[in-house]
């Protein structure tokens, strides 16, 4: 069974990570780069796990940073001050605790819907977000600072070193391939049926038998605890974690990225994200109004492309075979 839903995504995958792969060889002496587009690939991970929800399960969600957040504060919390940690070990256990806050957070939101569910993620992220930023215990605003990186040893042996910012990118980038196929393999299967069938017709799916609270909670859980993932990649990369990465506008730029990319489509994430950041990056450095000029371009083209980047690439390459 293959993962690939056309011929234009498993082309895209393959070009994608074939040029990923050669970009730390690249950019070996210019490691801002290499930093810049790890950077992306985490982000890809968090809008990933946003699509997951929003475009296969139908959820509207503004409080995802929420957990994004909490994956850094988990690692910052547990592990010792000075004291290096086993990485593999550590993301066992905040990948654990994540899911558990996911499974209690889900049995408050999910017994909402539409509107309101939007509303009460984003009062739930709000207050997550006020709750370490008050906090003197958690850093405050300044958020808490990760002193030593954890060690990747297993059984002795050590392949990673997450202090050498190449190590660091072929994690990230192993780690986003880990993600989509885990997504597209559950979106195949039988769950995946049925969350795409409760996303079109919750009515039917309840009249086949199907109880669709335990459905979209444990779709809510998995693509939580690979949000927490991410955060938690995030704040080993740059060191520190702080509260604005729960601001529900972390949340909103996620979903414009997911939007932009192509809603439902699993590799519509990662052209989202590339996108976006990469329109930033070049619009940031031409103006000091790039803000409008970015929101306009974004606008423009969520308009013209209604199904996204990715529907864009399914379309051409239709044409092509006609």
């Amino acid at each position: 069974m293959s993962v690939f839903s056309s011929k234009a995504e498993k082309v895209f995958i393959y070009v994608f990570f074939f040029i990923a792969l050669g970009i730390p060889l690249f950019f070996y002496e210019n490691t801002f780069y290499v930093n810049k587009v790890s950077t992306m690939l985490i982000l890809s991970i968090f809008v990933m796990s946003l699509d997951y929800l929003v475009g296969k399960t139908g959820l509207i969600t503004l409080g995802h940073a929420m957990f994004y957040g909490l994956g850094g504060y988990l690692f910052a919390i547990m592990v010792p001050e000075y004291e290096e940690v086993n990485f593999w070990i550590y993301t066992f256990y905040i990948m654990v605790a994540s899911a558990v806050i996911a499974l209690i957070v889900g049995f408050i939101v999910l017994r909402t819907s539409g509107i309101y569910m939007i509303m009460i993620t984003l009062a739930l992220a709000q207050m997550t977000f006020y709750f370490f930023a008050d906090s003197t215990e958690f850093g405050g605003l300044d958020g808490l600072f990760i002193y030593i990186k954890p060690e990747t040893s297993i059984f002795g042996l050590n392949f990673l070193d997450l202090d050498n910012e190449i190590h660091f990118y072929y994690l990230c980038l192993l780690s986003l391939l880990n993600c989509y196929v885990f997504f597209k393999i559950t979106l195949q299967s039988r769950f995946g049926r049925v969350i795409n069938a409760i996303k079109d017709n919750p009515e039917r799916a309840t009249a086949l038998g199907y109880n669709i609270f335990h459905f979209r909670l444990i779709a809510y859980v998995l693509s939580s605890s690979l949000a927490a993932y991410a955060g938690y990649l995030f704040a080993l990369q740059y060191g520190f974690v702080n509260p604005t990465m729960m601001a529900w506008d972390v949340s909103a730029t996620a979903l414009v990225m997911a939007i932009l990319g192509g809603l439902g489509t699993v590799f519509g994430a990662i052209l989202g994200v590339f996108v976006y950041e990469s329109l930033h990056y070049g619009i940031e450095h031409m103006t000091q109004y790039w803000m409008f000029w970015m929101g306009s371009l974004i606008i423009i083209m969520v308009l013209a492309l209604r199904n996204g980047i990715a529907g864009l690439i399914e379309q051409i390459a239709v044409g092509k075979r006609k």
